[in-house]
C-alpha cells in the first residue's frame, strides 16, 4: 500500500506567516482570506489560485499538483491600502517571502518560493489602489499516519 500524503493549507499558513512577520516590523496590515465587512484599511488577501497558468514546464508538459511529498501551489497575495501605498505594501510582501524560502513557515517547510510578478490590478468596484503578486511555491506535506 503506498502511503498517503497531507498537504498543509497554504492559505492559513501564509496568514500567520505574514501576520507574524508583518507584526514584526511594525505594519499594521490585516493578512486574510476572505475580506471582512468593513475592510481594512490596509490589507492582504491570500488566495490560492492553481488555475491560473504558469509559464514554466509543468504547464508545457502537463506536472502540475502534488508530487509524491511535495505540494506546489500557485498563490496570489493582493495588497491594498487606502493611503494609496498598495504598492509598498506589496514590495514588504515580496521581501518577506524573498526570504522565506527554504525555510520553515511556521510549521510547514517551504523548499522554493518563485515569485511569477507583480500586477497592477486597480478595483473595478472602489477603483482603489491593489497589487498583485503572484508566486509558485513548493511545500512539504506530511504522511497519514
Amino acid at each position: 500500500m503506498t502511503e498517503r500524503i497531507v498537504f498543509p493549507d497554504i492559505e492559513k499558513t501564509l496568514v500567520d506567516y505574514l501576520s507574524a512577520e508583518l507584526a514584526a516590523l511594525s505594519d499594521t496590515a490585516a493578512v486574510v482570506t476572505r475580506v471582512p465587512d468593513p475592510a481594512p484599511a490596509r490589507m492582504v488577501r491570500v488566495v490560492r489560485d492553481d488555475r491560473k497558468p504558469r509559464l514554466d514546464r509543468e504547464d508545457e508538459q502537463g506536472q502540475r499538483g502534488p508530487h509524491l511529498i511535495l505540494d506546489r501551489p500557485r498563490v496570489q497575495f493582493e495588497c491594498t491600502d487606502d493611503s494609496d501605498d498598495a504598492a509598498g505594501l506589496a514590495s514588504v510582501v515580496r521581501a518577506i517571502l524573498a526570504g522565506a524560502s527554504p525555510g520553515y513557515l511556521g510549521a510547514v517547510w517551504c523548499d522554493y518560493i518563485a515569485e511569477a510578478g507583480v500586477e497592477n490590478d486597480t478595483d473595478p468596484a472602489t477603483d482603489a489602489p491593489r497589487q498583485v503578486i503572484t508566486a509558485d511555491l513548493t511545500v512539504r506535506g506530511s504522511v497519514l499516519a
